[in-house]
């Protein structure tokens, strides 16, 4: 019996040590890791600004293939959240949301989870070298928690090369996306209402002259149409860009009009008579010389790559401005993608 009080008592005693060394223990823990990825801050930050694209480079994503994701709230930015369930010990369950959000430099997230306690995050992101320097930190305070001021002491090592194994599959993903900076795209998702257009389909060159040429006549030629049927026009012209490629650009000119014709238009018409797309698209805004819209398309590319969007038809264009009386620098177009219902 007396042994068995010796043994009692030097439980206790260790027990005593220990609770008195982790009172000594750090309350806080912060772990970081970093890495240079050679795409635009815009893509690597749009890649994690939101939860729609994290089960591609998340390293917790492969250990429990079978866990449920849930994404509440908007698509991105301050108040995307995720929620998640696995029975994997090393996936758990939890909560992320995002409660801070300076685009294309930092990002702020809150994680709960649950028994396990709570958590900040965050992604800093910074300019170098023609791509991004990406800083990823997790930030926990275990207070007066003993058992977690022990636990935290393992931080390095449990959570460390999973942080490690994130960034380079993140690095793997944004450089594989299109290499487009779209920081300066002006972009909205809205719901369009489908027009009735007159329009002429047009095959040319990939010349500007001859792409300027080939739009002159084809308005003109529309205009005829509307003006031989008593229509009336009813907005701007606009182009429903059908191909670009080896040369070759087929477009559609077209002219919003009030009322389709009486009649039915002939088969055998140069100009036809149809409904444009109705519905989601993206709309992106571009200010300058027609020059440069391929640039911005390929800006726009960039955008829906790293949103993960596809685009459900053929874009268009409307061009907003008068170009007989607007300076080329001054021109607007507004440029549109077809895009399915929102998930």
């Amino acid at each position: 019996m007396r042994n068995l009080l010796y043994v009692f008592l030097g439980l206790c005693a260790v027990v005593t040590l220990l609770a008195i060394i982790g009172l000594f223990l750090p309350a806080e823990v912060h772990l970081e890791r970093d890495i240079v990825i050679d795409a635009p801050a815009s893509t690597v930050f749009t890649l994690l600004n939101g939860f729609t694209r994290m089960k591609e480079w998340s390293p917790w994503a492969k250990i429990d293939p079978a866990a449920v994701y849930t994404i509440t709230g908007p698509s991105h930015g301050v108040g995307a959240q995720q929620a998640w369930q696995s029975d994997h010990r090393d996936v758990g369950s939890g909560i992320q949301e995002i409660t801070g959000s300076i685009p294309y430099e930092r990002i702020e997230t809150y994680l709960d989870f649950g028994p396990q306690g709570i958590a900040q995050a965050y992604y800093q992101l910074t300019p170098q070298d023609g791509g991004t320097h990406l800083t990823w930190a997790f930030d926990t305070d275990f207070g007066i928690n003993i058992m977690g001021r022990y636990f935290g002491l393992m931080f390095e090592s449990m959570l460390g090369p999973a942080y490690e194994e994130g960034l380079a599959n993140l690095k793997q993903l944004a450089e594989s996306l299109p290499p487009a900076d779209f920081a300066d795209l002006e972009a909205e998702i809205i719901d369009v209402a489908p027009q009735t257009i007159a329009y002429v389909s047009v095959t040319t060159n990939q010349d500007k002259d001859e792409i300027g040429a080939a739009f002159a006549q084809a308005y003109a030629r529309v205009g005829d149409f509307i003006d031989q049927n008593g229509l009336t026009m009813g907005g701007p012209p606009l182009a429903i860009n059908i191909l670009w490629e080896d040369n070759t650009f087929i477009f559609e000119a077209g002219i919003p009009i009030v009322n389709p014709p009486d009649d039915d238009v002939d088969a055998g018409s140069e100009v036809q008579v149809k409904s444009t797309h109705g519905g989601r698209a993206l709309k992106t805004i571009h200010t300058g010389n027609y020059d440069a819209l391929e640039q911005h398309y390929e800006k726009i590319e960039a955008y829906m790559a790293a949103h993960g969007f596809e685009a459900t038809g053929p874009p268009w264009d409307v061009w907003i401005s008068d170009p007989g009386s607007t300076p080329e620098d001054e021109l607007v177009t507004h440029a549109f993608f077809p895009l399915g219902p929102a998930s």
